[in-house]
C-alpha cells in the first residue's frame, strides 16, 4: 500500500516513518520540502504547491495518480477543504471526513454553534464582535485557522481592544469562547463509511507550544462518553480530532474539532490502531489499554557547503 501524507514537515512525521515504513510505502509532501525529517529518503519526499495557488487541486491528484498511491493524509487545514472536493472522484482513498462535515468544523463558530445547537455539552461561542455575550475571562481566536496562532486569554475589555487592534482584521474573523477549566485533551476519532465509530484514542496533553510538546495516552471514560454521544448526532466518516477540556467534575468541554488527523496521530500508532488495515466491521470499538507517553524533543540538522 502507498500512502501520502501532506504537511510532510510536520512533527510527528518522522515517528510514522520508523512506525510503518516497513509495512508500507510511505511518501511525505509539503510546500517546503527542505523542512521533512531528514531520516525519511530523500526520494520519499516531495515538493508540492501551497493550498493557496491556484495549481494545488490538480497537482495533488496527478501527483497521487502517477505515483499510484492508494491512501492520501492530507494534515494542513488549509488544504482540507479543497481535497475533500475529490472524495467522490478520486482514484485514490482520501483519509478526511465528507467535505460538508470539513467545511463547517474549519469554521470554528458554525462548528462550536452546531454541536451547542445538537445538545452537546460545549463553551458558550460568539463573534469577537459580541464580546458581552461571553464576559470576561475569554478565549480569543480566529474563527478560521490551524495550531495555537492568534489564541489568546483576554482578562478585560483593554485587553480585546489591544487583541483586535494587533490583529488587525475585523471582529467578525474571530470568536470569543467561553473558558473552560481543567486538563487539555486531544482525541483522535476514526469513523468506518457507515459512521460507526473504530477507534477512539484520548491523548492527554502535557505540554503544549503550538503543538503537543508533551503527552499520554488515556483511556478517559467521560470522553469516550462524549465521542460517542457526538458521532450518534452527527454520524461524520473518516477521522477527525476533537480537542477538549475535561473539568474537575469530569465534564466535557470541546473547544473545537479539526477534521484531521492531528501532529498526535504518532501516538494513535503506538498506542496500537492502524487506520490503513483491512477493515473488519465486526471488530470492537478500539480503545487504547494502556498509558503511552509522547516527549517531543528537538534535533538540529547541519550543512555544509
Amino acid at each position: 500500500m502507498k500512502i501520502l501524507f501532506t504537511g510532510g514537515g510536520g512533527s510527528g512525521n518522522e515517528a510514522l516513518w520508523r512506525q510503518l515504513n516497513h509495512k508500507y510505502e510511505l511518501y511525505f509532501a509539503d510546500a517546503n520540502p527542505g523542512a521533512i525529517d531528514s531520516s525519511i529518503p530523500l526520494e520519499r519526499r516531495i515538493g508540492i504547491p501551497k493550498a493557496n495557488e491556484a495549481g494545488f487541486r490538480n497537482a495533488i491528484h496527478d501527483l497521487c495518480t502517477s505515483r499510484k498511491i492508494d491512501v492520501l493524509v492530507p494534515g494542513v487545514d488549509e488544504e482540507l477543504s479543497i481535497v475533500a472536493k475529490l472524495h467522490e472522484t478520486a482514484p485514490f482513498k482520501i483519509l478526511l471526513p465528507p467535505k460538508e462535515f470539513v467545511d463547517l468544523m474549519l469554521d470554528k463558530f458554525a462548528g462550536s454553534r452546531a454541536i451547542h445547537s445538537a445538545g452537546l455539552n460545549a463553551p458558550e461561542t460568539h463573534l469577537l464582535s459580541e464580546p458581552k455575550e461571553i464576559g470576561f475571562p475569554m478565549i480569543a481566536k480566529p474563527r478560521s485557522g490551524r495550531g495555537s496562532r492568534g489564541v489568546m486569554k483576554l482578562l478585560n475589555s483593554r485587553q480585546l481592544s489591544a487583541y483586535l487592534e494587533l490583529q488587525n482584521l475585523p471582529a467578525d474573523a474571530f470568536i470569543a469562547q467561553e473558558l473552560a477549566v481543567g486538563a487539555e485533551y486531544t482525541v483522535f476519532v476514526a469513523a468506518d463509511q457507515s459512521g460507526r465509530l473504530r477507534a477512539v484514542v484520548p491523548v492527554k496533553v502535557l505540554e503544549k507550544r503550538g503543538i503537543t510538546i508533551s503527552a499520554e495516552v488515556e483511556a478517559n471514560r467521560e470522553i469516550v462518553q462524549y465521542i460517542q454521544d457526538f458521532q450518534k448526532i452527527f454520524k461524520t466518516t473518516g477521522i477527525y480530532n476533537l480537542q477538549c477540556i475535561v473539568d474537575d467534575r469530569g465534564k466535557v468541554w470541546p473547544f473545537e474539532i479539526n477534521p484531521r488527523v492531528s501532529t498526535t496521530f504518532c501516538l494513535v500508532i503506538e498506542s496500537g490502531f492502524d487506520p490503513f488495515e483491512p477493515y473488519d466491521s465486526t471488530a470492537p470499538l478500539f480503545l487504547p489499554t494502556s498509558r503511552i507517553g509522547l516527549q517531543r524533543n528537538w534535533k538540529n540538522n547541519f550543512f555544509h557547503k
